[in-house]
């Protein structure tokens, strides 16, 4: 997936199990104040045009549409992108700013306490969009707005959450290593032990 990769550039998490992003919604009223603003600065130009006979008037007008237009396009993308990242070894919170501002928070899975998920009106279920809340320790809790299929978010946020607790086979079987400075001791002591039954024997 091509917005995986290019959001693994900015992020420390190889093992990237799972990405959450933001409903369509999240930019449906940016879209519809942006269709409206070109309509009527298109109105505009138009109303001019039988007025004022400038050739540079239409580049004027049409510059700003596009400069316009360009940052819808550049907020569009960056709200597009914005996601929680989830790894094997807790939570990212990643998010954009405009060309090249961006802002990563990560947290361990034990820091997390709860996650839930709601709707907050009407408008909310007619779009289909869900909040997550996540309520970190110490009472601390943010919430990642306008999502689709909240259960399954939640499903997977939570089996990853349990998953981290449950100790890691090859850990719990492995021995204690022996360095070799205890050899070493070890060694010494033995070959002691060993010398003096000699020279017993001896006697």
């Amino acid at each position: 997936m091509i917005i995986k990769h290019f959001i693994k550039q900015y992020i420390n998490q190889e093992d990237v199990q799972y990405i959450i992003f933001h409903n369509g919604s999240i930019v449906f009223k940016e879209t519809i104040k942006t269709l409206i603003f070109l309509g009527v600065f298109y109105i505009l130009y138009l109303g001019l045009s039988n007025y004022i006979h400038w050739p540079m008037l239409k580049w004027i007008f049409a510059s700003i549409g596009i400069i316009f237009f360009a940052k819808y396009c550049f907020d569009f993308f960056n709200k597009y992108i914005d996601c929680l990242i989830l790894s094997k070894d807790g939570l990212t919170i990643f998010s954009r700013d405009w060309l090249y501002k961006y802002k990563t928070e990560f947290f361990d899975w034990n820091k997390i306490e709860t996650i839930s998920h709601s709707q907050d009106s009407v408008w909310d279920k007619i779009l289909g969009k869900w909040d997550i809340t996540i309520q970190l320790e110490h009472g601390i809790e943010f919430s990642f707005e306008n999502v689709s299929q909240p259960k399954k978010h939640v499903k997977k946020l939570l089996t990853l959450k349990e998953s981290s607790q449950i100790p890691d086979e090859d850990e719990t079987n492995k021995e204690p290593a022996i360095s070799e400075e205890n050899i070493s001791i070890l060694t010494e002591a033995l070959s002691e032990v060993v010398k003096e039954y000699l020279d017993k024997k001896k006697h």
